[in-house]
Protein backbone atom coordinates (compact mmCIF):
# COMPACT_ATOMS: atom_id res chain seq x y z
CA UNK A 1 0.00 0.00 0.00
CA UNK A 2 1.47 3.80 -0.89
CA UNK A 3 1.62 5.68 1.80
CA UNK A 4 -0.11 9.31 1.57
CA UNK A 5 1.70 12.08 0.97
CA UNK A 6 1.15 14.51 3.47
CA UNK A 7 3.40 17.34 2.12
CA UNK A 8 0.68 17.37 -1.27
CA UNK A 9 -2.13 18.57 1.63
CA UNK A 10 -0.19 21.49 2.99
CA UNK A 11 -2.04 24.96 2.94
CA UNK A 12 -5.93 23.03 2.65
CA UNK A 13 -6.84 24.34 5.68
CA UNK A 14 -6.48 28.01 4.71
CA UNK A 15 -8.16 27.78 2.06
CA UNK A 16 -11.33 26.15 3.63
CA UNK A 17 -11.05 28.93 6.05
CA UNK A 18 -10.97 31.63 3.49
CA UNK A 19 -13.39 30.05 1.26
CA UNK A 20 -15.91 29.87 4.62
CA UNK A 21 -14.77 34.03 5.33
CA UNK A 22 -16.02 34.38 2.03
CA UNK A 23 -19.69 32.67 2.42
CA UNK A 24 -20.22 33.92 5.58
CA UNK A 25 -19.47 37.77 4.61
CA UNK A 26 -21.86 37.20 1.71
CA UNK A 27 -24.33 35.91 4.63
CA UNK A 28 -23.77 38.58 6.59
CA UNK A 29 -23.60 41.21 3.24
CA UNK A 30 -26.98 39.70 2.14
CA UNK A 31 -28.02 40.07 5.67
CA UNK A 32 -27.07 43.60 5.84
CA UNK A 33 -28.75 44.47 2.29
CA UNK A 34 -31.76 42.07 3.27
CA UNK A 35 -31.76 44.33 6.29
CA UNK A 36 -31.58 47.83 4.49
CA UNK A 37 -34.36 46.76 2.29
CA UNK A 38 -36.93 45.95 4.27
CA UNK A 39 -35.88 49.40 6.30
CA UNK A 40 -36.47 51.25 2.98
CA UNK A 41 -39.55 49.19 2.11
CA UNK A 42 -41.01 50.10 5.51
CA UNK A 43 -39.86 53.80 5.45
CA UNK A 44 -41.52 53.62 1.75
CA UNK A 45 -44.52 52.39 2.85
CA UNK A 46 -45.01 55.01 6.07
CA UNK A 47 -44.48 57.87 3.49
CA UNK A 48 -47.11 56.76 0.95
CA UNK A 49 -49.27 55.87 4.39
CA UNK A 50 -48.48 59.63 5.74
CA UNK A 51 -49.53 60.88 2.12
CA UNK A 52 -52.71 58.70 1.81
CA UNK A 53 -53.88 60.05 5.23
CA UNK A 54 -52.78 63.50 4.00
CA UNK A 55 -55.45 63.16 1.53
CA UNK A 56 -58.03 61.67 3.60
CA UNK A 57 -57.45 64.20 5.93
CA UNK A 58 -58.39 67.08 2.71
CA UNK A 59 -61.51 65.47 1.54
CA UNK A 60 -62.86 65.66 5.84
CA UNK A 61 -61.49 69.37 5.90
CA UNK A 62 -63.23 70.51 2.68
CA UNK A 63 -66.48 68.72 3.31
CA UNK A 64 -66.77 69.53 7.04
CA UNK A 65 -65.56 73.33 5.96
CA UNK A 66 -67.72 73.40 3.08
CA UNK A 67 -67.96 77.17 2.12
CA UNK A 68 -71.71 77.56 0.75
CA UNK A 69 -71.36 81.05 -0.72
CA UNK A 70 -68.26 79.96 -2.84
CA UNK A 71 -68.89 76.41 -3.54
CA UNK A 72 -72.65 76.77 -4.01
CA UNK A 73 -72.57 79.32 -6.36
CA UNK A 74 -69.68 77.18 -9.21
CA UNK A 75 -71.95 76.60 -12.32
CA UNK A 76 -71.80 72.76 -13.89
CA UNK A 77 -68.02 72.09 -15.46
CA UNK A 78 -66.13 74.79 -13.13
CA UNK A 79 -63.16 73.35 -10.93
CA UNK A 80 -61.67 75.64 -8.21
CA UNK A 81 -58.43 74.33 -6.82
CA UNK A 82 -58.20 75.34 -3.15
CA UNK A 83 -54.94 76.46 -1.44
CA UNK A 84 -52.53 73.70 -0.10
CA UNK A 85 -52.97 72.84 3.45
CA UNK A 86 -49.36 71.78 5.05
CA UNK A 87 -49.14 70.00 7.83
CA UNK A 88 -46.72 68.69 10.08
CA UNK A 89 -43.46 66.52 8.94
CA UNK A 90 -43.46 67.41 5.43
CA UNK A 91 -46.91 66.28 4.78
CA UNK A 92 -49.21 68.41 2.99
CA UNK A 93 -52.57 68.41 1.15
CA UNK A 94 -54.44 70.08 -1.96
CA UNK A 95 -57.99 69.94 -2.62
CA UNK A 96 -60.14 70.58 -5.72
CA UNK A 97 -63.49 70.71 -6.54
CA UNK A 98 -65.64 70.18 -9.60
CA UNK A 99 -69.26 70.71 -10.00
CA UNK A 100 -70.84 68.19 -12.55
CA UNK A 101 -74.27 69.14 -12.32
CA UNK A 102 -76.35 71.40 -10.30
CA UNK A 103 -76.29 68.65 -7.61
CA UNK A 104 -72.91 66.85 -7.59
CA UNK A 105 -69.70 67.77 -7.10
CA UNK A 106 -66.57 65.64 -7.66
CA UNK A 107 -64.23 66.40 -4.57
CA UNK A 108 -60.54 65.35 -5.15
CA UNK A 109 -57.74 65.67 -2.28
CA UNK A 110 -54.54 64.75 -3.17
CA UNK A 111 -52.00 63.85 -0.72
CA UNK A 112 -47.82 65.08 -0.33
CA UNK A 113 -44.84 63.83 1.72
CA UNK A 114 -41.25 65.48 1.07
CA UNK A 115 -38.42 65.25 2.23
CA UNK A 116 -36.35 67.89 3.82
CA UNK A 117 -34.69 68.87 0.34
CA UNK A 118 -39.23 69.48 -0.89
CA UNK A 119 -38.12 66.36 -2.95
CA UNK A 120 -41.58 64.22 -3.63
CA UNK A 121 -41.61 60.98 -0.91
CA UNK A 122 -45.17 59.69 -1.78
CA UNK A 123 -48.06 61.10 -3.16
CA UNK A 124 -51.70 59.54 -3.12
CA UNK A 125 -55.12 60.91 -4.53
CA UNK A 126 -58.77 59.99 -3.60
CA UNK A 127 -61.93 61.21 -4.65
CA UNK A 128 -65.05 61.31 -3.57
CA UNK A 129 -68.79 62.48 -5.43
CA UNK A 130 -70.97 64.49 -3.04
CA UNK A 131 -74.26 65.64 -3.08
CA UNK A 132 -75.60 68.79 -2.63
CA UNK A 133 -78.85 68.77 0.66
CA UNK A 134 -81.20 71.40 -0.85
CA UNK A 135 -83.95 71.74 1.65
CA UNK A 136 -87.28 71.06 0.24
CA UNK A 137 -89.50 73.63 1.82
CA UNK A 138 -93.28 73.98 0.04
CA UNK A 139 -93.42 77.62 -0.69
CA UNK A 140 -96.21 78.22 -3.15
CA UNK A 141 -97.55 81.25 -2.12
CA UNK A 142 -96.85 84.88 -1.28
CA UNK A 143 -98.02 83.87 2.46
CA UNK A 144 -99.02 80.93 3.80
CA UNK A 145 -100.60 81.12 7.27
CA UNK A 146 -102.47 78.62 9.51
CA UNK A 147 -105.00 80.60 11.17
CA UNK A 148 -106.66 83.87 10.80
CA UNK A 149 -105.08 87.00 8.91
CA UNK A 150 -105.70 90.62 9.02
CA UNK A 151 -104.52 93.29 6.03
CA UNK A 152 -104.58 96.75 5.96
CA UNK A 153 -103.00 100.27 5.30
CA UNK A 154 -101.33 100.28 2.36
CA UNK A 155 -99.86 96.27 2.14
CA UNK A 156 -99.71 94.24 -0.68
CA UNK A 157 -99.73 90.24 -0.90
CA UNK A 158 -98.68 88.97 -4.76
CA UNK A 159 -98.56 85.67 -5.69
CA UNK A 160 -97.00 86.89 -9.25
CA UNK A 161 -93.62 85.51 -9.42
CA UNK A 162 -91.11 87.85 -9.58
CA UNK A 163 -87.28 88.51 -10.35
CA UNK A 164 -85.89 91.10 -7.75
CA UNK A 165 -84.49 94.16 -9.45
CA UNK A 166 -80.52 92.96 -10.65
CA UNK A 167 -80.43 89.20 -10.40
CA UNK A 168 -79.47 87.51 -13.36
CA UNK A 169 -79.04 83.73 -14.01
CA UNK A 170 -82.74 82.98 -12.48
CA UNK A 171 -84.83 80.98 -14.28
CA UNK A 172 -88.49 82.00 -16.26
CA UNK A 173 -91.07 83.19 -13.89
CA UNK A 174 -93.69 80.38 -12.93
CA UNK A 175 -97.15 80.66 -13.58
CA UNK A 176 -98.81 82.66 -10.79
CA UNK A 177 -99.40 81.11 -7.34
CA UNK A 178 -101.24 82.23 -4.67
CA UNK A 179 -101.12 85.27 -3.14
CA UNK A 180 -102.22 83.58 0.34
CA UNK A 181 -102.68 80.32 1.30
CA UNK A 182 -104.36 79.57 4.28
CA UNK A 183 -106.59 76.82 6.83
CA UNK A 184 -109.08 78.59 7.93
CA UNK A 185 -111.45 81.25 5.82
CA UNK A 186 -111.00 84.43 8.14
CA UNK A 187 -109.51 87.56 6.11
CA UNK A 188 -110.10 90.52 8.44
CA UNK A 189 -109.68 94.18 6.18
CA UNK A 190 -109.25 97.65 7.55
CA UNK A 191 -108.92 100.92 5.09
CA UNK A 192 -109.79 100.84 1.13
CA UNK A 193 -107.19 99.65 -0.29
CA UNK A 194 -107.82 96.15 1.06
CA UNK A 195 -111.04 96.30 0.89
CA UNK A 196 -112.26 93.58 -0.94
CA UNK A 197 -108.99 91.95 -0.53
CA UNK A 198 -107.78 94.38 -3.51
CA UNK A 199 -104.12 94.23 -1.64
CA UNK A 200 -103.89 91.04 -2.80
CA UNK A 201 -102.54 88.95 -6.06
CA UNK A 202 -102.07 85.95 -7.74
CA UNK A 203 -104.01 82.71 -8.68
CA UNK A 204 -106.46 82.79 -6.86
CA UNK A 205 -105.27 85.92 -4.34
CA UNK A 206 -106.69 83.99 -1.64
CA UNK A 207 -107.06 80.07 -1.12
CA UNK A 208 -108.82 79.48 2.46
CA UNK A 209 -109.91 76.07 3.65
CA UNK A 210 -106.81 74.93 2.07
CA UNK A 211 -106.85 71.74 4.18
CA UNK A 212 -103.21 70.87 2.93
CA UNK A 213 -102.17 73.87 5.31
CA UNK A 214 -101.23 71.84 9.12
CA UNK A 215 -99.36 72.18 11.42
CA UNK A 216 -96.62 70.20 9.51
CA UNK A 217 -96.50 72.13 6.95
CA UNK A 218 -94.29 74.72 9.17
CA UNK A 219 -92.48 71.93 10.87
CA UNK A 220 -91.57 69.26 7.93
CA UNK A 221 -89.98 69.99 4.71
CA UNK A 222 -90.02 66.30 2.97
CA UNK A 223 -87.69 65.09 5.53
CA UNK A 224 -85.95 68.04 7.06
CA UNK A 225 -87.12 69.32 9.70
CA UNK A 226 -87.38 72.56 11.16
CA UNK A 227 -85.16 71.78 14.18
CA UNK A 228 -82.71 70.21 11.57
CA UNK A 229 -82.50 74.04 9.74
CA UNK A 230 -82.49 75.56 12.99
CA UNK A 231 -79.64 73.12 14.04
CA UNK A 232 -77.62 74.29 10.89
CA UNK A 233 -78.33 78.62 11.75
CA UNK A 234 -74.92 79.97 10.84
CA UNK A 235 -76.67 83.38 13.26
CA UNK A 236 -78.61 83.30 16.09
CA UNK A 237 -80.54 86.37 17.18
CA UNK A 238 -83.49 87.21 20.06
CA UNK A 239 -84.98 90.65 21.33
CA UNK A 240 -84.62 93.79 19.01
CA UNK A 241 -82.52 93.31 15.78
CA UNK A 242 -81.52 96.80 13.92
CA UNK A 243 -79.68 97.89 10.98
CA UNK A 244 -79.00 94.43 9.44
CA UNK A 245 -76.57 95.33 6.53
CA UNK A 246 -74.14 93.47 4.66
CA UNK A 247 -70.23 94.31 5.48
CA UNK A 248 -66.73 93.85 4.07
CA UNK A 249 -63.59 92.43 5.28
CA UNK A 250 -61.17 93.78 2.61
CA UNK A 251 -62.79 93.22 -0.82
CA UNK A 252 -63.90 89.91 0.65
CA UNK A 253 -67.44 89.66 2.29
CA UNK A 254 -67.51 89.66 5.82
CA UNK A 255 -69.03 86.74 6.85
CA UNK A 256 -68.18 87.01 10.72
CA UNK A 257 -70.26 90.00 10.95
CA UNK A 258 -73.09 88.59 12.83
CA UNK A 259 -75.02 92.01 11.03
CA UNK A 260 -74.15 91.15 7.56
CA UNK A 261 -77.49 88.69 5.95
CA UNK A 262 -76.07 89.12 2.74
CA UNK A 263 -76.62 91.49 -0.10
CA UNK A 264 -80.14 91.12 -2.16
CA UNK A 265 -78.70 94.14 -4.16
CA UNK A 266 -75.46 93.36 -6.33
CA UNK A 267 -75.20 96.98 -7.34
CA UNK A 268 -74.56 99.03 -4.49
CA UNK A 269 -70.95 98.24 -3.61
CA UNK A 270 -71.40 95.12 -1.46
CA UNK A 271 -71.43 92.79 -4.34
CA UNK A 272 -68.75 89.90 -2.52
CA UNK A 273 -71.78 88.95 -0.28
CA UNK A 274 -74.24 88.64 -3.20
CA UNK A 275 -73.77 84.69 -2.97
CA UNK A 276 -73.64 84.68 1.23
CA UNK A 277 -76.98 83.13 2.13
CA UNK A 278 -76.89 82.69 5.86
CA UNK A 279 -79.41 80.43 7.89
CA UNK A 280 -80.73 83.05 10.89
CA UNK A 281 -82.60 81.35 13.59
CA UNK A 282 -84.69 83.08 16.24
CA UNK A 283 -85.49 81.05 19.11
CA UNK A 284 -88.34 83.10 20.61
CA UNK A 285 -90.33 86.10 19.59
CA UNK A 286 -87.83 88.34 17.56
CA UNK A 287 -88.41 91.95 16.20
CA UNK A 288 -86.94 92.79 13.01
CA UNK A 289 -86.25 96.90 12.61
CA UNK A 290 -84.70 98.52 8.76
CA UNK A 291 -81.80 97.02 6.70
CA UNK A 292 -81.53 94.56 4.49
CA UNK A 293 -80.65 90.94 4.18
CA UNK A 294 -80.88 87.19 2.59
CA UNK A 295 -80.84 83.66 3.56
CA UNK A 296 -83.09 81.81 5.37
CA UNK A 297 -84.99 83.14 8.34
CA UNK A 298 -86.51 80.49 11.13
CA UNK A 299 -88.34 82.00 14.14
CA UNK A 300 -89.56 80.22 17.16
CA UNK A 301 -92.27 82.10 17.79
CA UNK A 302 -93.51 85.67 16.66
CA UNK A 303 -91.91 87.96 14.36
CA UNK A 304 -92.44 91.19 14.42
CA UNK A 305 -90.88 93.23 11.23
CA UNK A 306 -90.93 97.53 10.71
CA UNK A 307 -88.42 100.06 9.59
CA UNK A 308 -88.51 98.53 6.18
CA UNK A 309 -86.47 95.81 6.86
CA UNK A 310 -86.22 93.89 3.74
CA UNK A 311 -85.59 90.18 3.46
CA UNK A 312 -84.55 87.69 0.55
CA UNK A 313 -85.60 84.18 0.68
CA UNK A 314 -87.93 81.72 2.43
CA UNK A 315 -89.32 83.15 6.15
CA UNK A 316 -90.40 80.62 8.39
CA UNK A 317 -92.40 81.77 11.77
CA UNK A 318 -93.66 79.48 14.29
CA UNK A 319 -96.18 81.92 15.50
CA UNK A 320 -97.53 85.12 14.27
CA UNK A 321 -95.88 87.52 11.81
CA UNK A 322 -96.69 91.64 12.28
CA UNK A 323 -96.35 93.95 9.93
CA UNK A 324 -96.68 97.82 10.78
CA UNK A 325 -95.86 101.44 10.03
CA UNK A 326 -92.79 101.00 7.84
CA UNK A 327 -93.14 97.68 7.45
CA UNK A 328 -91.49 94.75 6.33
CA UNK A 329 -91.27 93.74 2.99
CA UNK A 330 -90.65 89.37 2.09
CA UNK A 331 -89.29 88.41 -1.18
CA UNK A 332 -89.49 84.92 -1.70
CA UNK A 333 -91.67 83.39 1.00
CA UNK A 334 -93.30 83.56 3.99
CA UNK A 335 -94.86 81.27 6.35
CA UNK A 336 -96.34 81.26 9.69
CA UNK A 337 -97.55 78.64 11.72
CA UNK A 338 -99.87 80.81 14.55
CA UNK A 339 -99.23 78.45 17.10
CA UNK A 340 -100.50 81.21 20.00
CA UNK A 341 -103.19 81.80 17.30
CA UNK A 342 -103.01 85.40 17.11
CA UNK A 343 -103.85 86.83 14.07
CA UNK A 344 -100.91 87.62 11.22
CA UNK A 345 -101.45 91.37 10.33
CA UNK A 346 -99.88 92.87 7.70
CA UNK A 347 -100.45 96.59 8.01
CA UNK A 348 -98.78 100.09 6.47
CA UNK A 349 -96.45 99.47 3.50
CA UNK A 350 -95.91 95.89 4.16
CA UNK A 351 -94.51 93.96 0.92
CA UNK A 352 -95.11 89.72 0.44
CA UNK A 353 -93.76 89.31 -2.60
CA UNK A 354 -93.59 85.64 -4.09
CA UNK A 355 -90.47 84.67 -5.82
CA UNK A 356 -89.56 81.65 -7.16
CA UNK A 357 -85.69 82.91 -7.64
CA UNK A 358 -85.17 84.37 -4.36
CA UNK A 359 -86.86 81.04 -2.54
CA UNK A 360 -84.21 78.53 -5.09
CA UNK A 361 -81.57 81.04 -4.44
CA UNK A 362 -81.35 81.18 -0.81
CA UNK A 363 -82.02 77.25 -0.33
CA UNK A 364 -79.45 76.40 -2.92
CA UNK A 365 -76.96 78.74 -0.72
CA UNK A 366 -77.50 77.52 2.47
CA UNK A 367 -77.10 74.08 1.02
CA UNK A 368 -75.08 71.07 2.79
CA UNK A 369 -73.34 68.51 1.10
CA UNK A 370 -73.05 64.83 2.02
CA UNK A 371 -71.00 61.80 -0.26
CA UNK A 372 -72.81 59.89 -1.74
CA UNK A 373 -73.33 56.81 -1.17
CA UNK A 374 -72.70 53.14 -3.35
CA UNK A 375 -68.81 53.38 -4.56
CA UNK A 376 -68.62 57.09 -4.03
CA UNK A 377 -65.25 56.77 -2.81
CA UNK A 378 -62.03 56.24 -5.11
CA UNK A 379 -58.54 55.75 -4.68
CA UNK A 380 -57.30 57.37 -7.95
CA UNK A 381 -53.72 56.12 -9.19
CA UNK A 382 -51.88 57.91 -12.24
CA UNK A 383 -51.47 56.47 -15.01
CA UNK A 384 -47.36 57.33 -15.61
Amino acid sequence: MRTPDLQSERGIALAIAVFAMVVIGGIVSATFYMGFLEQQSGRNTMYATQAFEASEAGLAATLENWNSTIYNAMVPGDTLTLPTVNMTGGVSFTAALTRLNPNIFLVRSTGIRLDAGGNVLAERTVATLSRLLVPSIDLNAALTVNGAIGLGGSAEVSGVDSIPAGWGGCPATAPDAPGIRSSGNTVTTTGANCASLNCVTGNPPFLGNDTTVTASTFTDFNGITFADLAAMATRTVSGTVTGIAPSLNGAACNEADNQNWGEPYPATGFAACFDFFPIIYAPGNVRLSGGRGQGILLVGGDLQLSGGVEFFGPVIVQGAVTSQGTGGHIYGGLMANQVNLDPTTLTGNSVAQFSTCAIARALNGTSTVQPVTGRGWAQIYSSN
